[in-house]
């Protein structure tokens, strides 16, 4: 019996190459406050268990990165789990009185490999903690194909989720990998040299 990644071989013969880019908001240029700290850190998921992940705050404090071991969906391969694969964060990061931040930006990249009658879709969503305002951005990819795909998204709806004033909200990060049908593929999020690191581009502005 050919193994899994010998039938998606045989069965992935048409690359599509999709970038999508969505509006970004402004704020860039607005220089962020001094003791910018991230006081908290959580995050789980079957996508990213704990002791997989890391994240630190830029120096300048307009960006934190986070890094996983690896993100991925299959399905065919015999089990239902693996076919959806999620991973939440939720970050407490402080910033001086007066101030409040939103995420401006961030990018992420992928492969797909999907067999006839498989769909795989590529879902992030933004919140921060006790806000109904989020945003949700989901790319659907078909199958038969093999995909490459690159997101440059804007996370924030119209540039006003931005963080509460007079209080501390947590960021919330959720992205979800999953490919449903009745056929077999693979969806991967990957990073520079195979290292999966996401970057995300922080705007700041006086209350």
């Amino acid at each position: 019996m050919r193994s899994m990644v010998q039938l998606l071989l045989g069965l992935c013969t048409l690359f599509v190459a999709l970038s999508q880019a969505l509006p970004v908001i402004e704020d860039r240029d607005i220089a962020p406050p001094k003791d910018v700290t991230i006081d908290d850190i959580v995050y789980g998921g079957t996508g990213c268990p704990q002791g997989s992940a890391s994240i630190q705050l830029a120096p300048d404090g307009k960006s934190f990165t986070a890094r996983f071991r690896s993100f991925a969906a299959e399905l065919g391969t015999g089990s239902l789990l693996d076919s959806r694969k999620f991973c939440q964060l939720n970050l407490a990061l402080k910033a001086p009185v007066g101030w409040q931040y939103a995420v401006l930006a961030t990018n992420y990249t992928g492969t797909a490999c999907l067999g006839p009658n498989t769909k795989a879709t590529h879902t992030s969503t933004v919140y921060f903690s006790g806000s109904t305002n989020q945003t949700s951005f989901t790319l659907p990819l078909y199958g038969p194909a093999k995909y490459i795909y690159n997101i440059q998204a804007a996370t924030v709806v119209g540039g006003t989720a931005w963080s509460p004033c007079g209080y501390d909200a947590a960021l919330n990060i959720k992205s979800e990998l999953s490919i449903t049908g009745t056929g077999i593929g693979e969806i991967i999020e990957y990073g520079e040299s195979g290292k999966l690191s996401r970057i995300f581009e922080l705007g700041w502005r006086k209350c």
